[in-house]
């Protein structure tokens, strides 16, 4: 899909999906106005594949329910009806004046508007205000447009006045411009700086969906930018210190190298942190305990070695587990590639170290060698009818497991048997 920021306004035609189409057809068809917004507009103008096309429009909650057959009432008191096409659903949110904002992010009092400037004005920044229909073309009041042209995140109006209504736009503008790879504009940056300690006011689960998609971001660097707002000082001390101390510029390294997966990105932004202290931070991040559990091991083993030996692969698999082991062979690779990168010296010991245990893996693996006590080829009642009972079943199999990672040919019912027998 080619850009069409190189048109004029008046020039501009968006392809919108049948049903989103057919949903602002028969609100039309009803007497209303009817446009795409936002982050569709947004990414049609950029040439990109818009995610979800989002609607607004001068009818009424009830009178969208009545004309749809399928709805949720997904936000209704604040104007928004879920309209299903299929098994899509598009929100449909009518023209709105907001009230002020007391907790910083829900408004006290919502008045509904059939005026659309009314309802662009409100919202967060210029490139995700603007709307479109093929009637009326491009509506553009706030020049999202040029912003998108120069690559400038601003906000629409008074930046404190939009960073009043919900402190997480602070932390959204960061995450626009690593996605876009775009600046933000200094009226903008400078409210961030003098609001920042207002992210206090939001959520952890808010918060870190912004903080992934900035990781997952083409420009996962750009990160920087929220310690050096103050944005992370009162909420995430642990990487607000990674990231204002002499060990920024490496870490950030790290995360430019890492692979496009959240852990290995969450790994590559806390590996200069205790794992004690990474821990307790991801918990207060509300992430999810795989992730934690994940990137403190990570952590904690980026400097830890892995023998060049079947046996010691086969140690760590059963300690870590098959699918850990994968993840943090990538971690080390990152951590040698940014390295090299920054310093321009090679390391091929390294490279050669972490090329070795990656195939050993992978062989111990293709083999089906015995890493876990379900392999061995002997079971809990196996040992009970040689009169084997209570806690010492359990510590039997434990031995014989690591006797079988020594050397997996023993791992015979006949063999084990025979080495019970023998003590």
């Amino acid at each position: 899909m080619s850009s069409l920021l190189e048109l004029d306004k008046q020039n501009i035609t968006i392809s919108i999906p049948a049903d989103a189409q057919q949903i602002l057809t028969i609100l039309e068809n009803d007497g209303n106005q009817a446009f795409v917004v936002g982050g569709c507009v947004r990414d049609s103008l950029l040439g990109r594949t818009p995610g979800d096309w989002d609607i607004t429009t001068s009818a009424l909650p009830m009178q969208v329910k009545s004309l749809f057959k399928r709805t949720v009432d997904t936000g209704i008191k604040h104007g928004t009806v879920t309209v299903m096409m299929g098994n899509t659903g598009y929100e449909v949110t009518t023209y709105r004046i907001d009230g002020d904002y007391a907790d910083g992010r829900h408004p006290d009092s919502v008045e509904f508007s059939v005026n659309l400037t009314d309802d662009l004005k409100r919202r967060d920044f210029t490139i995700n205000a603007m709307a479109y229909n093929s009637q009326t073309g491009l509506v553009d009041e706030f020049d999202g447009m040029g912003d998108l042209r120069n690559g400038i995140v601003r906000c629409v109006g008074d930046a404190r006045e939009r960073f009043t209504e919900d402190a997480l736009r602070m932390m959204r503008a960061i995450r626009f411009s690593a996605q876009l790879g775009f600046e933000i504009e200094a009226s903008t940056y400078t409210a961030i700086e003098k609001m920042a300690a207002n992210i206090s006011k939001v959520s952890m689960e808010r918060i870190h969906d912004e903080l992934g998609k900035t990781l997952m971001s083409d420009n996962p660097d750009y990160v920087r930018r929220m310690s050096e707002t103050g944005l992370t000082r009162g909420i995430l001390p642990v990487m607000d210190s990674i990231l204002t101390d002499r060990k920024c510029n490496s870490t950030l390294g790290l995360i430019k190298h890492s692979g496009k997966d959240i852990i290995l990105r969450y790994a590559a932004l806390y590996n200069a942190a205790a794992p004690e202290d990474v821990n307790r931070e991801l918990k207060a991040l509300k992430l999810d305990n795989n992730t934690i559990n994940t990137v403190t091991k990570l952590v904690k083993l980026s400097k830890a070695g892995i023998e060049e030996t079947e046996p010691a692969v086969r140690e760590a698999i059963h300690m870590y587990g098959r699918e850990f082991i994968p993840l943090m062979i990538k971690h080390q690779q990152t951590i040698i590639d940014a390295k090299e990168a920054s310093t321009g010296i090679m390391m091929p010991s390294a490279k050669k170290h972490i090329g070795v245990i990656n195939r050993l893996y992978h062989e111990i693996i293709e083999r089906g060698d015995c890493i876990s006590i379900k392999d061995l080829d002997i079971n809990g009642n196996d040992l009970m009818e040689l009169g084997i009972t209570g806690p010492r079943i359990g510590d039997t199999l434990n031995k014989l497991l690591h006797i079988v990672m020594e050397n997996p040919k023993l791992n015979e019912k006949e063999t084990l048997v025979a080495m019970i027998e023998a003590e």
